[in-house]
């Protein structure tokens, strides 16, 4: 899979005057730097999916694993990234950590920016129904480290 990463996910890549936010984005939001684990199988089908949907160019996909230890974003592990999904607005600083969005609230963040699904973003931090999306995400988590472990654990073997 082609990989559409910034060349450095610590200064996202200037967007051009013709493919500015101000022209492209109908939806009022900043865009959006996204890390994600191409390993993962769901992973990829997701952002795949997302990649699609994005028709104004308001995510920048960055996969994890292509990154090296000097490109990986200010005050963040290899292993933060992978434990938990990450998205943070294109252009914000590269120095602090309080602009991260981590979790369900990277979701809510990444469906603000998509048509369709913007319109049911607001789901996200509904009470009740946040609680139920993020113990499906949780649930999701360890499913995801027990795959990961597997995979290194064949890969091991294998060389």
């Amino acid at each position: 899979m082609a990989s559409m990463q910034n060349p450095s996910p610590q200064t996202p890549s200037p967007r051009s005057s013709s493919d500015s936010s101000a022209e492209t984005n109908p939806f009022g939001v900043l865009p959006l730097t996204v890390w994600y684990d191409e390993e993962c199988p769901v992973c990829r089908q997701e952002v795949a999916l997302y990649r699609r949907m994005d028709r104004h160019g308001l995510i920048d996909w960055v996969e994890i694993g292509a990154l090296g230890d000097g490109e990986l974003p200010h005050g963040k592990t290899r292993e933060d990234l992978l434990g938990r999904f990450h998205t943070r607005p294109t252009g914000s600083s590269t120095t602090g950590t309080d602009d991260y969005m981590i979790g369900v609230d990277a979701f809510a963040a990444i469906w603000r920016r998509l048509p369709w699904l913007r319109r049911i973003a607001f789901l996200f931090h509904t009470p009740g129904i946040r609680q139920v999306v993020k113990l499906a995400y949780l649930g999701f988590l360890r499913w995801q480290r027990r795959h990961r472990a597997r995979r290194e654990a064949v890969a091991k073997v294998l060389t």
